[in-house]
C-alpha cells in the first residue's frame, strides 16, 4: 500500500493512502489531494502509478514541482522521496516495499563457524514477532515533560511546526520513527535520516528538537 504523509512548515496535517491509477493534485477542490493555499496551483500535478512504479508529472505549474527539492517536469518517485508542491510537503511511503526490506533483514542469519556443522544440525526455534498493540510516548524533556500521551491514531507527530518534526507510524509490523521536517531525529543517541521508517523497541528513547521521550510498549 502506497500512501503520502501531507505537511506544511513542518506540521503533519494529513495522511492519505493512493488508491487511484492517477491522483490529482492542486487547489482545485475537485482534486485527489486538494492542497489550499496560493502557492498551489489550481491543477499543479498528478502522481500515475505505471506498472509497480510512480511518476510525479508537473502540469505547467506556477511554483512547480520539486522531489527532493530538486525541480522536475516528470520523474520517478521512490518510497521516502519528499515531493515539494508550493508551501506543502507530500511524503511517499510504499509500505510494501518496506515490509520487503524488514522481511530481508529478518532473513538474515549470522552462522557461527563452530556450529551446525555436519548433516542433521537442529535449527534453533525462533518464537513469531508478535507487534505491539499500544505505545506510550513518555515526555522525559521539552514542552510537554512530564506527560504520558498514549499512541491511538496510525501517525503521531513529535517535536515543534517549522522545526524539527517527526512521527511515530502505527503498522502491522510495529511502530516506525519516520523523519518529516527540520533536523534529523535519534533514537537512543543515534541519528536517524529515514524517511521510510526506523522500527521503534521497547524503552527506545527519541529526540526530536527539544523533546526527549521514552517509548513503550504494552
Amino acid at each position: 500500500m502506497e500512501k503520502l504523509i501531507i505537511s506544511k512548515e513542518g506540521a503533519v496535517l494529513d495522511e492519505i493512502t493512493l488508491e487511484k491509477r492517477t491522483t490529482a493534485i492542486g487547489r482545485d477542490p475537485a482534486s485527489d489531494v486538494c492542497l489550499s493555499d496560493a502557492s498551489v496551483s489550481r491543477h499543479h500535478a498528478r502522481l500515475v502509478k505505471m506498472l509497480n512504479e510512480y511518476f510525479i508529472e508537473d502540469l505547467g505549474s506556477t511554483n512547480g514541482t520539486r522531489i527532493n527539492e530538486r525541480p522536475v517536469t516528470k520523474h520517478i518517485v521512490k518510497s521516502g522521496d519528499g515531493i515539494s508542491v508550493g508551501l506543502f510537503l507530500l511524503r511517499f511511503i510504499d509500505e510494501a516495499r518496506v515490509r520487503s526490506e524488514e522481511d530481508d533483514l529478518d532473513k538474515t542469519v549470522i552462522l557461527n563457524p563452530e556450529r551446525g556443522r555436519g548433516t542433521g544440525a537442529r535449527k534453533p526455534d525462533v518464537p513469531p514477532r508478535v507487534s505491539p498493540k499500544i505505545a506510550t510516548v513518555r515526555y522525559l524533556r521539552g514542552p510537554r515533560s512530564g506527560r504520558s500521551e498514549e499512541i491511538s491514531r496510525s501517525l503521531y507527530t513529535i517535536g515543534k511546526p517549522g522545526g524539527e518534526i517527526a512521527a511515530i507510524a502505527r503498522r502491522p509490523q510495529g511502530f516506525f520513527l519516520l523523519h518529516i521536517g527540520g533536523g534529523y531525529p535519534m533514537i537512543n543517541d543515534r541519528e536517524i535520516d529515514s524517511t521510510a521508517g526506523v522500527k521503534l523497541e521497547d524503552g527506545d528513547v527519541v529526540q526530536v528538537g527539544e523533546d526527549l521521550a521514552e517509548i513503550h510498549f504494552g
